[in-house]
This record gives structure tokens, C-alpha cells and sequence, in this order.
């Protein structure tokens, strides 16, 4: 009998994806392997900063709190509380920090794979984990990369398909948390966002409202403590510009010549030349930014989302550009987390858009351009730790010495790192930048006056006059101690300094 049934060709089988390649994984993987470079380039040992003593001594268990500048925000105390009220272990606190970035990393460029289906999101976190910026202050309790991974997450939680009220009370979140982290900051993202809200079709009220709200977080904990701390709102606004050194300036040279380092171009400190290739490494930036919005749209696959990066993007670098009057690289880690979307797509973009003969050129030059990324910018992240690490162990040898002699709090420490050392050992400070002045500042005369045990630190500079008859002790790393008459007789006996004058400065 011959069949009537049609003949059916079977369909080929399909092969299910890879799972090492799916972005979910593959942004775990980059998670991963941040935390890991953090440890290895940086290092869990190093040593605390200024900044950071600042931020961990506000609920510190063990130190008072140290002098809390006016432009400052309770975000990185609220950060790190968690730790620093249990221990005064620095080390407990690089890796808690280095868990927690890692999972910031991992949270902000996963909402990005909802918006961009693809390997743009994983590519993106793995540009940005690169830069030497994101591996130095990684475990460090500082703001800036807490802005940068949170202006990624609002940005894309903003272009989200399918918004529900999840994803609203997300971008509430996590505005109020950029708000409570750097207010300034918050503002000038929420710029950008707010106004793709209202312009919108149909326009996003709901959003724009998540927005406002979690910006009054942020603004309202720092007015209030601008009327209970500072003597009110405007002098806390002044106070803060004094700081900052705000005002119409033109500060792209400098931050130019800060590509490479140092940490800040201030107090001083010369950031040298421009490099070359540092400055190439820069310039690509925006180049392939450019491009990749550009490729984007002629794909027409949804060009809006990294549209508004890349207008957030620049909204985040201008007031650091043209309002601030000094640089610090770390400044515009909101710009390059920001930027690395746009750049990941035309990256994944060109080797498909290139003619059949160009495309293995192409991809060997996207594969070139992201390697050459990762070793300049990782050559860089090790220079600057080997370098930051030096100057902060010579800062906790002198305070292990301070400490073998029986230094305790209750007491004043004053001088060069004096932030630091007094965070360590548990005491009242007032850091110094330069060298001592003629008259002490207000908090350290009333400590003087008052009886308080004083210790003045210094490296390399001279000491005041007020402190000529102070006994003095040297200290491991070129350090030395004064200790104030009101020490008398409780401290053990140490190697006497040579006598090193008084202060010449005027």
C-alpha cells in the first residue's frame, strides 16, 4: 500500500545556549574576578586614608567621631557602620568592602541585561571593573563608585521594559541611596532622568516621582543636619563651596594630567605631565561612545537607553569640568561606569557591521582595544596601590610605636595624617595638609587649655612654637610625636629626638 501521508523533513535540532555564555553568568564571572583584582592589586592590608578614617569614625565602637567637613554626606558612614562599630580591624573592612562592591557591580549591570538583551551589560561592567579607578577604591570606604554603580542602576531601571512597581520602588531606592552617598551628585543625575520621565510618550509621572523622592532622602538628611550642626543651611552651603574651591573654572587640563594618577591634584600635589597614552586611552572614550550609539540606531535596536546614559554621562562630568576648582580622577567614576554601556555596544556592534572582508580585522581590533584596556589600566592600579600602600604603612608603623607607649584614648591628635592615626588609636583628631601654623585651631587651643592630652604628629615639617618645650619622641618611618604637658608621667620612656626647633612657618 502506498502511503497518502505527506513526507515531513525533520527539523534540525537546536542546541540549547551555552550556559557559561548566558550575560547573567557572565557578569557573575566579572563580579567575581573584580573582588579577586582587588585583593591581588590592592590588597586587603592597605592601610586607611584620610577620607576613609573620616567616614568610619562617625559610628566607630572604639574612636569618637573626627571633624565632619561640610560638603561631607552620611552615606559612607551608614556603608561601613556595620563593621566599624564592631571592630577597628582595617582589614575586616577592605574585604567587607570588597564583597560589597562586588555585589554593587554585579546589581547595577544586571538590570542593564533586561534592558539590552545581550553581552552589552557583562562587557560594560567588565570595562568599567577594569579601570585602575574602580580596582583602587574598590574596598575603599569612599563615595564615587558607589554613584557611579547607582546612576547605572537608576539609569536603567528608568528604560526597563515592562516597568512594574518594583522596578519604581528600585529607582526610589536607589536615588535616595546616591542622594544619602553624595547629594551634589544625586542631583545632577536625577537631571537627566527627570527630564526623560517628562518627556516621555506617555509621559512617566510615576517614575519622575520615584526620582524626586529618592532625592529628598538625600537633601533632607543633609539640610537637617546643615540646621543642627552647621549654623544653618546657608552656611553649610558656604562651607561646602569654600571646600570644594567651587566657582566657573576650567579644570580639563588638570584632570587630564591626573589620568595616571595621583589621587588628587591638591594641597600641592603635582600631577606632572599629561601622558600620551593615557590621554589616548581617554580620548577613545567618547570616540567609541560615538560609535556606538551611532551603530545602535542604524540597527534601530532601542538607541534611548544608552541615549540617556550618555546624557547623564555628561551631565555627571560637568560640574567636576567647569564648577570645581581642582581634580581628582575619582570624580568622574560616574562618567566612565556611565560611558562603558555606549562603548560595550559599538564594541559588540562593529565586527557584525563591518564588510565580510574587514570583519575578522574588526574583531581582532575590538579584541586588541579591550585587552590593551585592561593591562594599561591595571598597570596603573598597581602603581597607584604600591605608592598609596608605602605612604599609609609608614602612618601604621608610627602608630603601632604610638600605641606600644601606652597611647589611648581619651585624648587630641594633631598633625600630618592626624585623621588616620587618631582614628587608630581611638582619640579625638584634626589632620593637617601642610605644614603647622603659627596658632593652633580652635578645637586643638581648647584642648590645650583645657588640660586635654595633646599629641602633635609630623613628617618632614617643622614643629610650632607652642609645642617647643613638648617632649618629643621619634617614631618608625621619619615620624615624629610631641606630647603635651598634660601627658605627665603615663607614657613609657622612648628614644628622645634630637631637638628639631620651632616652627619657622609664618
Amino acid at each position: 500500500m502506498t502511503s497518502t501521508l505527506p513526507r515531513v523533513t525533520p527539523a534540525p535540532e537546536q542546541s540549547p545556549p551555552r550556559p557559561l555564555t548566558r550575560p547573567v553568568v557572565l557578569l557573575g564571572l566579572v563580579a567575581v574576578l573584580y573582588g579577586a583584582a582587588q585583593l591581588t592589586i590592592v590588597s586587603a592590608r592597605m592601610g586607611i586614608g584620610w577620607d576613609e578614617a573620616i567616614y568610619a569614625s562617625q559610628f566607630s565602637g572604639h574612636a569618637p567621631p573626627a571633624e565632619f567637613s561640610a560638603p561631607r554626606a552620611q552615606g559612607v558612614p551608614l556603608l561601613v557602620a556595620p563593621v566599624t562599630a564592631l571592630t577597628d580591624s582595617v582589614i575586616a573592612l577592605r574585604l567587607y568592602l570588597t564583597a560589597i562592591s562586588s555585589l554593587a557591580l554585579f546589581g547595577a549591570f544586571l538590570i542593564w541585561t533586561r534592558v539590552r538583551p545581550g553581552h552589552t551589560a557583562p562587557l560594560a561592567a567588565l570595562l568599567f571593573a577594569g579601570c585602575w579607578l574602580s580596582l583602587f577604591y574598590g574596598n575603599e570606604a569612599m563615595p564615587n563608585l558607589y554613584v557611579a554603580l547607582g546612576a547605572v542602576a537608576a539609569t536603567g531601571l528608568l528604560c526597563l521594559p515592562g516597568r512594574g512597581r518594583a522596578a519604581t520602588l528600585g529607582l526610589a531606592g536607589t536615588m535616595a541611596a546616591v542622594s544619602l552617598l553624595r547629594p551634589s551628585d544625586a542631583l545632577v543625575v536625577a537631571a537627566p532622568l527627570g527630564v526623560a520621565a517628562l518627556l516621555a510618550r506617555p509621559r512617566r509621572l510615576r517614575e519622575f516621582a520615584a526620582v524626586a523622592a529618592g532625592l529628598a532622602v538625600g537633601w533632607g538628611e543633609w539640610l537637617i543636619e546643615a540646621e543642627l550642626r552647621y549654623g544653618g543651611v546657608a552656611a553649610r552651603m558656604h562651607g561646602a563651596g569654600e571646600a570644594n574651591l567651587t566657582g566657573l573654572t576650567f579644570s580639563l587640563v588638570e584632570h587630564a594630567r591626573a589620568l595616571d594618577g595621583p589621587s588628587l591634584c591638591r594641597w600641592g600635589t603635582d600631577c606632572g605631565d599629561v601622558s600620551p597614552v593615557a590621554l589616548t586611552w581617554w580620548l577613545a572614550i567618547p570616540l567609541m561612545a560615538g560609535a556606538g550609539l551611532w551603530l545602535t540606531w542604524r540597527d534601530r535596536s532601542r538607541p534611548g537607553p544608552l541615549l540617556l546614559a550618555t546624557a547623564t554621562a555628561a551631565a555627571s562630568a560637568a560640574p567636576y569640568l567647569f564648577y570645581v576648582g581642582y581634580a581628582a580622577p575619582r570624580f568622574l567614576m560616574p562618567v566612565y561606569a556611565l560611558l562603558a554601556l555606549p562603548v560595550a555596544a559599538g564594541m559588540i556592534a562593529l565586527p557584525g557591521r563591518a564588510r565580510p572582508p574587514l570583519r575578522r580585522a574588526a574583531t581582532v581590533f575590538v579584541v586588541a582595544g579591550l585587552l590593551a584596556h585592561l593591562v594599561l589600566q591595571g598597570g596603573y592600579a598597581h602603581h597607584m596601590a604600591a605608592n598609596v600602600y608605602e605612604d599609609r604603612e609608614r602612618v601604621r608603623l608610627a602608630t603601632d610605636e604610638l600605641r606600644r607607649m601606652g597611647v589611648r584614648g581619651p585624648c587630641m591628635v594633631y598633625g600630618q595624617s592626624g585623621v588616620q592615626i587618631g582614628y587608630m588609636l581611638g582619640c579625638r583628631s584634626r589632620g593637617l595638609a601642610r605644614g603647622f601654623h603659627r596658632r593652633p585651631p580652635a578645637t586643638v587651643r581648647r584642648a590645650i587649655e583645657t588640660g586635654e592630652r595633646v599629641l602633635l604628629v609630623y613628617r618632614g615639617a617643622e614643629p610650632p612654637r607652642y609645642a617647643a618645650g613638648w617632649r618629643t619622641v621619634e617614631l618608625p618611618g621619619g615620624w615624629r610625636a610631641r606630647f603635651s604637658p598634660a601627658w605627665g608621667g603615663d607614657l613609657p620612656r622612648n628614644r628622645p629626638a634630637p631637638d628639631d626647633g620651632p616652627s619657622r612657618v609664618p
